[in-house]
């Protein structure tokens, strides 16, 4: 091994040898390039020969411009979705029609970008969670868009679906087809879209008197969703034609469809939980709660749980009334409720018979998914609306400080942490909840950018 050093140090000492030489050449050329006559040549050049300094101007601005384009990473389609592929992934909110929270894959600790993608037009915040499909990552955006990028590499969409108004409802996907949501509260037309999911094309169009913020259930056929005002909606998922309404109550949460029933949260109006028949939309019962239903509705093992409190996305209340509820499907009796600090305004993440929660005050809590009983409790020191995922043995959750937390499931030890306030212009909360697919996650951020993390 020693043999070989004398040679490989020969081309160095060849090079350093005209060190000398080159550092006398690029002084020279600095010194030349500097002196006031060379710029005042090169001012009676232009002045004289004024077509051909346009035309080199011009060249060198393409050139840079073309160099720009080329230096970027242009997007390629995923290759067609195979039946494994449609099968596979995170496809809703909160991965699955039960709303647990996870493909289980783990992410990498110490996680950094894969790549990200920077909304610079409209500067405009990722509310909405994403879903990803066969290689595909679909999330809505407040600038009126649903994005469709390659999960691969995202730093431009593969397409852009244009709505009317923001898309804070998260997309579904089933079928080949992706089915999403728009508005606002203060919207009164807004509708819920479908298009097809590898090439973004409209399949049909949904419209109502209302906004759709919460993210669409696909099951047997069928499209449920709530539509604010306009209460609960059924459409046949093909067509998007209407089979029935069932209204009376106010609805932004997603439905959670379990035993052929459709739970849902109210958090004006009528605040309480109430399950229908999926078939017809007949009301089967309805729960009283004291405060706010704003957390989609997750599938336990002795019933649905759900998040409650008397905040909201914008105000936190001066004296909060908070609890996670377990009822029960078979009537929506109680069958456990733990009080909390602040208001729970995300889903509560179910993994292994436990349940987790994060709320306003910025506690995380851990429960027997069973009992209620808290097994562990820690603060991140902000308010938690994120939905927290599973990934491998920990669980990831956003918070509005512009943290993305993975701490250990069996004890809430912090394992890593990941800040976006690098890349923040005013603010880096994170409202949007994490999809874990294939070891990457992907969030979005109110700092105007989407992530997908990675192996460091």
């Amino acid at each position: 091994m020693l043999a070989v050093v004398p040679a490989f140090f020969a081309p160095l000492q060849s090079l350093l040898s005209f060190l000398p030489q080159i550092a006398i050449a690029l002084v020279a050329a600095a010194t030349a390039i500097f002196r006031p006559q060379v710029y005042r040549w090169g001012w009676q050049m232009a002045r004289t020969h004024r077509l051909v300094a346009l035309v080199l101007f011009g060249l060198t601005l393409g050139g840079s411009a073309a160099a720009v384009a080329w230096g970027r990473h242009r997007a390629m389609p995923p290759p067609p979705p195979s039946p494994e592929a449609k099968r596979d992934g995170w496809w809703t909110f909160r991965g699955d029609a039960a709303r647990t929270g996870g493909d289980r894959s783990a992410v990498p600790g110490a996680a950094a970008p894969t790549w990200k993608f920077r909304e610079t037009l409209d500067r405009a915040s990722f509310a909405s969670s994403p879903a990803v499909w066969a290689g595909r990552v679909y999330v809505g955006c407040d600038n009126c868009v649903l994005y469709c990028f390659n999960a691969e590499g995202g730093d431009d969409p593969l397409w852009v679906f244009p709505a009317r108004y923001p898309v804070f409802s998260s997309p579904s996907v089933a079928d080949g087809k992706v089915y999403f949501g728009e508005g606002l509260h203060h919207n009164t037309d807004a509708k819920l879209y479908c298009a097809d999911a590898v090439t973004g094309r409209k399949i049909w169009e949904f419209r109502t008197s209302s906004h759709v913020e919460d993210t669409p259930t696909i099951a047997e056929g069928r499209c449920w969703f709530g539509a604010g005002d306009d209460g609960l909606y059924c459409l046949d998922a093909g067509t998007g034609e209407k089979i029935w309404q069932a209204k009376g109550m106010h609805l932004d949460c997603s439905p959670l469809f379990a035993s052929g029933l459709l739970i849902v949260g109210s958090g004006y109006g009528e605040t309480g939980v109430a399950a229908y028949d999926a078939k017809d939309g007949t009301r089967k019962w309805f729960t009283k709660v004291p405060a706010s239903c704003w957390g989609p509705p997750a599938l336990g093992p002795r019933g649905a749980i759900v998040g409650i409190g008397n905040g909201n996305f914008r105000d936190v209340a001066k004296d909060p009334k908070a609890e996670v509820v377990c009822l029960s499907l078979d009537g929506g009796g109680f069958v456990w409720r733990l009080p909390l600090r602040d208001a729970v305004l995300a889903a509560t993440l179910v993994w292994k018979d436990r349940a987790y929660v994060g709320d306003g005050s910025g506690d995380f809590s851990c429960l027997d998914a069973n009992t209620g009983q808290l097994l562990w409790r820690k603060n991140c020191g902000s308010p938690v609306l994120s939905s927290a995922a599973v990934s491998g043995e920990h669980i990831v959750y956003g918070c509005q400080g512009g943290h993305i937390h993975a701490v250990r499931a069996s004890d809430g030890l912090e394992e890593w942490t990941y800040s976006a306030t690098w890349d923040a212009v005013n603010s880096a909360a994170f409202t949007s909840s994490p999809a874990v697919s294939n070891g990457r996650l992907y969030i979005g951020c109110d700092n105007f950018y989407f992530y997908c993390l990675g192996r460091k």
